[in-house]
């Protein structure tokens, strides 16, 4: 048995035996698409958002389902009753085993937790890889695909709605027609979470459901006791499976502005939280990400993110009763020196605000062309995916984009944890500048599980 230790220190040679054993998954991304190509897809994790991929690819005539697996056979009835011929497995490893040369992409819609090492083993194998979001639960791992996915030459993508949408490309459109002025602040809020976080402390042990394999669910995970206030669901708020409410929706909301001006990576970042332990997550948590960036006013922007009810007490040209009324829990507002742009977290109903405003400036011919490429597949992001499997070409929303994404947005989740230290990040070292007793929160909170790495196939 290798411990997580020897897993990193080894971990280069995890990409080189990507990039080996990708060859035939390579030359299949350089083929184009023809009448008769398939792309022959592998589902890990069938129930939950896992059937949401089933019915966002089964429509695509190109795409064949090879393959399926869960740990939980009442979790993927569902998908198991509409396809009883497809083969099913509970361990991915053991598909990958018995299947991989069936398999030309994989999609992966489990708990956070799980997607790094099922990612990383299916690139190993020379998989395209589809992964939902949060691409991973740490920063360290989210880099790390990113840079096995580039060795493999994989085609990649995280499951995100919003990219694929029309919002950020709009609001991007506007800026550059300079209808939005330098951008001064971005107020993010969020009703999440929407399942238990805080002080939680471990529930009591409950017999294993037989339909559930739960050392497969644990994966990488340290044990504990099954308790089903943890699985399936409401296992977001808790530090070893999930990342919390901004793991949850800052993957959805950030993407606006972080694709709209290009913001990278925040210089500095401090936030702030209701108690929570080493178990669980707070219930209420708010940050302030500092960026510097030609797009903002005298090179700077300020992206204020609050979730568990928090609200801004003020906006530039909102109306305090907007903010007020308890009905609108969700919602980003940009505001630029000439205007102030309304979006929600899938880039969805975009405009600016008011909508009398955005009525003058369209009525007055103000409102840009088209400049910017869209989406393949809006609001699809497995369609789109599949599709540039097929044509050989990589999606926007590709692992070279997910990864510093995720990161950043992963950012407030560690600034937590230091409430009200300014943190200064340098994302070429992957460490906090000026306070490095953060830097452990950058790689995990646990011991690996190594039974379940891709480092097991090498070592």
């Amino acid at each position: 048995m290798f411990n997580r230790r020897q897993f990193l220190k080894n971990s280069a040679l995890l990409g080189s035996a990507a990039m080996f054993m990708g060859g035939r998954s390579s030359a299949f991304a350089e083929k184009k698409s023809g009448p008769n190509d398939l792309l022959k897809v592998a589902l890990v994790g069938c129930g939950g958002r896992g059937y949401a991929v089933i019915q966002a690819l089964r429509n695509v005539p190109q795409v064949k389902f090879v393959a399926f697996c869960d740990v939980d056979d009442d979790r993927a009835k569902k998908a198991y009753n509409e396809y009883p011929a497809v083969p099913r497995f509970r361990d991915y490893r053991v598909m990958f085993d018995k299947l991989g040369d069936r398999i030309d992409a994989v999609a992966i819609a489990t708990p956070d937790h799980m997607h790094y090492p099922i990612a990383a083993w299916a690139i190993a194998n020379g998989k395209h890889v589809y992964c939902e979001k949060p691409l991973t639960r740490t920063i360290w791992e989210a880099e790390e695909l990113k840079r096995l996915a580039a060795d493999a030459g994989v085609i990649t993508q995280m499951g995100n709605q919003g990219h694929t949408n029309e919002g950020w490309r709009l609001i991007k459109e506007w800026y550059q027609a300079g209808i939005i002025g330098e951008i001064e602040d971005i107020y993010i809020w969020t009703n999440r979470p929407i399942w238990p976080q805080g002080n939680l402390t471990v529930p009591p042990e409950q017999p294993v459901p037989s339909t559930l394999d739960y050392k497969l669910w644990l994966g990488v995970a340290p044990y504990q006791p099954y308790n089903k206030a943890v699985l399936p669901f409401k296992w977001r708020g808790l530090r070893n499976y999930g990342t919390g409410a901004a793991g949850d929706m800052a993957c959805h909301f950030l993407d606006v502005p972080y694709s709209a001006f290009d913001l990278g990576f925040p210089q500095k970042v401090v936030a702030n939280s209701t108690p929570f332990n080493s178990y669980s997550w707070p219930s209420q948590a708010s940050s302030v990400m500092t960026f510097d960036n030609d797009c903002g006013a005298n090179g700077e922007i300020r992206l204020h993110w609050y979730d568990g009810g928090r609200k801004p007490k003020s906006i530039k040209r909102v109306e305090e009763a907007f903010l007020n009324d308890p009905r609108n829990n969700n919602a980003t507002f940009i505001v630029g020196t000439k205007e102030t742009v309304y979006t929600n977290e899938y880039g969805q109903g975009t405009r600016i605000w008011p909508a009398a405003r955005m009525k003058e400036i369209a009525k007055s011919g103000g409102l840009p062309k088209q400049t910017v490429a869209r989406s393949i597949a809006p609001g699809n992001p497995h369609k789109e995916w599949a599709l540039c499997c097929l044509e050989g070409k990589q999606p926007m929303g590709n692992f070279n984009y997910a990864a510093p994404f995720t990161e950043m947005a992963l950012l407030g989740m560690v600034a937590i944890c230091v409430p009200n230290m300014p943190l200064v990040y340098d994302p070429k070292t992957m460490s906090f500048l000026n306070y490095p007793q953060a830097d452990k929160y950058i790689r995990s909170l646990y011991a690996y599980n190594d039974e379940f790495l891709p480092s097991k196939i090498f070592f």
